[in-house]
């Protein structure tokens, strides 16, 4: 693209995003403002890589998408975090019956006393504690997620133990005990979340930001991105396996470069970062977004059938669902934005998180 036309283009984009920003300077979401950034609506051809794999069975098309937000960096710990302390908290006031003025409405300002002996339902069962410790059962903070029309309850705790799984012949016990729980970790992706888990959270998110609008005039509705919403977002100038072989300088996280010959040119670390880095670590791409390349593999709500060359049966279409991005452990193909990877909907690895993104709506 020409350096004029490139200018043209990006001062394009400001303009939009001036005028999504007032949108939201109304509505009284002015404090997402640092945090989200506007993908304009276009059509574009999708699904388009260099190179070749064997999970990449499918073919180019275009695909059209309408003005979006998205949350500039990739869900972090400290956020995801948020989430699940709302839940616990939630089925402790229910427990304890803290409502307010004889509703069942939550009285939050009540103080919970996590040793009332009414609480050992959201607790380790006695012969599961340490030393006799009441702590909280991580597979009862329960939340509740329509998935894709269907209720379903789910805990919603991330599995800490993917660092152990995913690299059993690794010393990751620290990472297994800590990523997720120690404040060092906050502005690190949340990692050891399913599909349905990344929804949970949007669902959940939806609920708080409806709740900081200015009337009732407009909803927003959270959730994950689709295929096509997440590529429009990752629109890049230049979208190659071989931008990636530079000697050293790299601008995002991933895993290793090998020669011909099975030599090693790029390591885990030379990038920087061994596994994941904190977001924003890394310059952002044209819309002010962080991370679309590497750092963590991100969940869309694409299942894979919905792309592939096959007759799409209904027992199979949300079984199986395309992730995007690459992750620090991904060689450079995987980073490329029309490249999908594919994984069970109750999946959890060390190297996949998820970014959500936003719609308003009018009433």
């Amino acid at each position: 693209m020409p350096k004029s036309t490139t200018i043209i283009f990006l001062a394009f984009i400001s303009l939009g995003s001036f005028a999504q920003k007032s949108k939201l300077e109304k509505l009284g979401l002015k404090n997402l403002l640092p945090h989200i950034s506007y993908i304009p609506a276009k059509s574009f051809n999708s699904l388009v890589y260099t190179g070749k794999d064997s999970v990449s069975s499918y073919s180019s098309r275009t695909s059209s998408v309408q003005g979006f937000y998205i949350n500039q960096t990739e869900v972090t710990n400290k956020e995801y975090r948020e989430f699940v302390f709302y839940v616990r908290d939630s089925i402790a006031y229910s427990l304890l019956q803290h409502f307010s003025n004889g509703t069942t409405v939550i009285d939050w300002n009540e103080k919970i006393d996590w040793k009332d002996d009414r609480l050992d339902a959201l607790m380790l069962s006695p012969d599961e504690r340490v030393f006799g410790r009441k702590e909280i059962d991580p597979l009862k903070v329960l939340y509740t997620i329509n998935f894709f029309g269907k209720n379903e309850c789910i805990s919603i705790y991330p599995d800490t133990l993917v660092w152990l799984r995913d690299f059993a012949y690794s010393y990751n016990e620290p990472l297994a005990k800590n990523y997720f729980s120690h404040s060092s970790y906050d502005n690190y992706p949340v990692l050891g979340i399913s599909q349905k888990q990344a929804m949970a959270f949007c669902q959940w998110k939806t609920a708080q930001m409806n709740k900081m609008l200015k009337g009732k005039e407009a909803s927003v509705i959270v959730k994950l991105p689709s295929n096509a919403e997440w590529e429009s977002a990752a629109f890049e100038l230049k979208d190659s396996v071989s931008i990636f072989d530079g000697n050293k300088g790299y601008s995002c996280n991933f895993g290793i470069i090998t020669t011909g010959l099975g030599l090693t040119k790029k390591g885990f670390k030379d990038d920087g970062y061994f596994y994941t880095a904190p977001v924003k670590s890394f310059p952002p791409g044209t819309y002010g977004l962080y991370d679309m390349k590497g750092n963590v593999a991100e969940w869309t709500s694409t299942a894979r059938d919905e792309i592939m060359n096959v007759e799409v049966r209904p027992d199979k279409l949300k079984t199986v669902f395309i992730v995007k991005g690459g992750g620090w452990n991904s060689t450079p193909f995987y980073l490329q934005a029309g490249v999908c990877q594919f994984f069970p909907v109750d999946d959890a690895h060390s190297f996949i998180g998820f970014r959500y993104v936003i719609y308003i709506e009018k009433k």
